[in-house]
């Protein structure tokens, strides 16, 4: 008798723990992923600053309330999150309390810029865990990138017809490229050609990865396809030589990366022949000032910059001088200038967290940076046991494209001040999404074996 109760016990345990993983692998649509999409979209398409009649709206707010909402409402999206996020939230927090000091401690004679800078770290924050809470099985996920993609494909389309229709009215490479090159008149992130290079690179090494998943769907094959094309156009077009390196890091990551070499090596090739064919001559020519960088005033600027970074760092080594605060302290000190209305910047990531955040913010980047490879890392190897496709599966896939993702984004970023764009808080998020929805997918698979064994015994028993 005893027996027979506990064999029922286990056996409603594991119907309702399989219900419970089900529940979590099939969840699509609801508030707080369309509430994270409508962010998605208006954060890359800039639709107040392409209509300014949107702008009392604050359509970016409104979608981090309907997600956030969405969230509250259905608890039991949270999955096995705790599993998949391990120290990463650990690690944004302290960032981010490290800014929040930082912000108390900040000099500026504007000091509402630096709590600016303070709520786009709290605001990049925010995001990283609404992705994370939100994304939670591959369904989700692969929409949510495919969106991704789809907008930023938007941007690169742009872009290389931009150059074109330049080049047809007569414009010269060095006047395009002097005029802020294919991507200028863009907003936000995207507001010149480095900044819209380095988010092509990004977008990149995600779309070439996903290209070596098996899919049934030619159209997804097509658009992948054509997300690779245009992308890597627009990195060769838009005039921004840390672009063009930043896709030539992804190339040498994938050969360490990627289980498919001929592939990589097909891959390489026609990234070279790019370079050779494609890359225009005002920017080949600028590769080679760039050796001579004593007369590249570019160049020079940019050394000026990261010495000064450097001495700000030195004077305020624990917390730095303040979230988004380079410009305002570059003005004030080490400017003969003097005119804080000059936006003024690090120009490179690494000098920029090193000011800004001092080792308290730069411990806890590197940290992020360490965790986001082991998290793709352990991704990958749980895709090939939850996974049917294996090697070729979208999770696998994705987690590869987020490491050459954000190889592009480190090297692109050691010459732009690019720590409060999405980018990285965006690879982040898709890091621990892919490996709870890798999680997620093992633990239904599980709890269906079991409970197909325990109903088996059941049937014996009786």
């Amino acid at each position: 008798m005893n027996g027979t109760s506990s064999v029922g016990t286990t056996t409603l345990r594991t119907t309702w723990s399989s219900a419970l993983a089900r529940s979590v692998t099939e969840q699509r649509w609801n508030s707080a992923f369309v509430g994270l999409l409508f962010y998605l979209l208006v954060e890359y398409t800039r639709l107040p600053a392409m209509f300014p009649a949107l702008v009392p709206f604050r359509l970016g707010k409104i979608a981090i309330g309907l997600a956030v909402l969405g969230y509250l409402i259905a608890p039991r999206a949270r999955g096995n999150r705790r599993l998949a996020a391990g120290g990463i939230d650990l690690a944004i927090l302290v960032f981010v309390l490290g800014s929040l000091v930082s912000a108390c401690l900040a000099y500026a004679a504007r000091e509402e810029l630096v709590w600016d800078g303070f709520l786009d770290v709290l605001g990049w924050g925010m995001i990283y865990f609404l992705i994370t809470r939100i994304l939670i099985n591959s369904w989700r996920l692969r929409i949510f990138t495919i969106f991704l993609l789809l907008l930023n494909l938007k941007l690169a389309q742009f872009a290389v017809r931009q150059y074109f229709a330049e080049r047809a009215k007569g414009s010269s490479d060095i006047q395009i490229i002097m005029g802020g090159g294919s991507g200028a008149g863009s907003t936000g992130f995207f507001g010149n050609a480095a900044d819209f290079g380095l988010a092509m690179c990004v977008v990149w090494g995600i779309a070439w990865a996903l290209l070596l998943a098996k899919t049934q769907r030619k159209l997804l094959r097509i658009f992948l396809i054509v997300c690779f094309t245009l992308f890597l156009l627009a990195i060769l077009l838009c005039g921004s030589r840390g672009a063009v390196v930043g896709a030539a890091a992804i190339v040498l990551a994938a050969f360490g990366r990627t289980p498919r070499k001929i592939g990589t090596v097909m891959v390489a090739l026609v990234f070279l022949i790019s370079i050779w064919f494609v890359l225009p001559d005002a920017s080949k020519e600028r590769f080679r000032s760039a050796w001579d960088w004593e007369n590249d005033a570019n160049a020079t600027s940019r050394i000026l910059f990261w010495r000064s970074g450097l001495s700000m760092f030195w004077e305020h080594p624990v917390f730095g001088v303040g979230p988004d605060n380079f410009g305002q302290t570059y003005a004030m000190k080490y400017s003969f200038e003097g005119i804080p209305e000059v936006a003024y910047a690090a120009h490179s990531l690494y000098i920029q967290a090193l000011a800004e955040s001092g080792l308290v913010g730069t411990a806890s980047l590197l940290a992020l940076l360490v965790l986001i490879l082991r998290r793709n890392a352990r991704t990958r190897k749980l895709a090939l046991t939850s996974c049917p496709a294996g090697l070729r599966s979208f999770e696998y896939c994705l987690a590869l494209g987020l490491d050459l993702a954000l190889v592009g984004y480190l090297t692109s970023g050691a010459f732009l001040s690019v720590l409060y764009y999405p980018h990285l808080w965006i690879l982040l998020g898709l890091s621990v999404a892919a490996n709870t929805a890798c999680t997620n997918k093992r633990s239904g698979q599980q709890a269906a074996e079991l409970q197909s064994q325990k109903r088996d015994l059941v049937l014996a028993a009786s």
